[in-house]
């Protein structure tokens, strides 16, 4: 992945927890392959977490959504590593406002397995909090099954307050109050 002339409406570094940086920036239409590829480095039980049903790869349409955003109403951001002098994508995350004058927007998130449990998802939400807040919004919601343990985790050790509502078809519906401010490490 090269930055070099790309138009990045937002680019940061953050740490994770072994101590390895993390580039965090928005996708761009040009990342097309990279989600796309990014299918195979899920196993069935995260894409069926991130995407509430079976799923193995993404339509043309799909792509152009996922990857086409406004930056504003439509968030998206891409995570990297550096490991053995290439730059590899591990995870992303989004945002999406149901309107154009909402205070709230549905985040999803999707981390390739061999990059789960070293914080990514938690830098990829500090991220998301800190454009939406900039952004306006006041609230965070999104779907989660009840067994995606890992995602749960990652809203229940924020310190972003959390209120929580099994659905009728069993999924919960995790909404995150962003009114207080910035995480602290902003």
């Amino acid at each position: 992945m090269q930055l070099i002339g790309l138009k990045l409406k937002y680019f940061a570094k953050d740490q994770l927890r072994d101590g390895r940086v993390l580039d965090i920036r928005s996708i761009i239409p040009e990342d097309k392959p990279i989600l796309a590829e990014g299918m195979h480095h899920l196993s069935p039980a995260s894409l069926y977490y991130r995407f509430l049903t079976p799923k193995r790869e993404l339509t043309d349409k799909e792509l152009a959504y996922f990857t086409e955003v406004d930056f504003f109403h439509h968030v998206a951001l891409l995570a990297s590593i550096e490991e053995d002098g290439k730059i590899l994508p591990a995870g992303v995350a989004r945002y999406v406002m149901p309107s154009t004058n909402a205070t709230e927007a549905e985040i999803a998130f999707a981390v390739n397995e061999e990059y789960q449990g070293l914080g990514i998802a938690t830098v990829l939400l500090r991220h998301l909090r800190k454009i939406a807040v900039k952004n306006g919004l006041k609230t965070f919601t999104a779907l989660v099954l009840p067994d995606n343990t890992k995602m749960l985790d990652v809203f229940k050790h924020s310190d972003i307050p959390m209120k929580s509502v099994v659905t009728t078809t069993g999924v919960m519906n995790i909404t995150l109050d962003l009114s207080n401010g910035y995480l602290q490490s902003d």
